[in-house]
């Protein structure tokens, strides 16, 4: 890795981060200049880095207009939530269906490292540390590793990062807070015992929690 590579890779990470803790806030603009100077890095390696958050969805891209931090809106979420139970649910069959021994290993491996690492800042419930979201992300990516559609992998992928942000921004909507562990347990479960439909069903409604968190906090309408 080249050390341009590496200041883009180190750029992009820190932006991810500040994006997904609220410091750059949805919808906010990403100006350059501003951000040369919080970053201390080239515009080159500003853009790289934008480019890759918009191809998670995380960042927006408008022409003459520059980056913007995406913004949240209900039908954003809604498309977004029903998008990955068709897709997520489609391969999570798939990966039941191929997986062998070092699927079944990763999915344990992965559940016991997200269960043991420290999900919150400081003891407050409303943030969760990078840790845990990696092992999170980790945990997911295994239930569905087995599956041989790349393509399909690609836009799970993709999906599940454009809803980090909404999962981080409705923790404090939790009026009725969730047991994660127990919901990722019995997905866990379901899978390894290769019962597909039960599995599937349970990772839907596991998706869709977050959403119904939102509606529910914020008094909002489905729309």
């Amino acid at each position: 890795m080249t050390a341009s590579e590496t200041q883009t890779e180190l750029t992009y990470h820190r932006l991810r981060a500040d994006i997904l803790n609220g410091q750059l806030r949805p919808g906010s603009a990403l100006q350059f200049a501003q951000l040369r100077e919080t970053y201390a890095t080239s515009m080159g390696v500003l853009r790289e880095a934008l480019t890759r958050l918009a191809a998670e969805g995380l960042a927006v891209s408008r022409a003459q207009r520059g980056f913007r931090v995406v913004e949240l809106s209900l039908k954003d979420l809604n498309d977004l939530t029903d998008s990955r139970v068709l897709i997520e649910t489609a391969v999570l069959r798939e990966a039941i269906d191929r997986g062998d021994l070092d699927w079944e290993s990763r999915i344990v491996s992965s559940f016991h490292r997200m269960t043991r690492t420290e999900k919150h800042v400081g003891g407050d419930e409303n943030t969760v540390t990078d840790d845990w979201a990696q092992a999170h992300q980790s945990f997911h990516f295994a239930l569905l590793s087995a599956a041989p559609n790349a393509r399909l992998m690609a836009i799970a992928d993709g999906l599940r990062a454009s809803a980090e942000l909404y999962r981080r921004w409705s923790m404090p909507y939790e009026t009725t807070k969730r047991d994660v562990d127990a919901e990722h347990r019995a997905l866990m479960e379901l899978a390894l015992a290769r019962k597909s439909d039960e599995a599937c069903e349970a990772l839907a409604g596991h998706l869709s929690f977050t959403r119904e968190l939102i509606v529910k906090g914020t008094g909002s309408a489905r729309q």
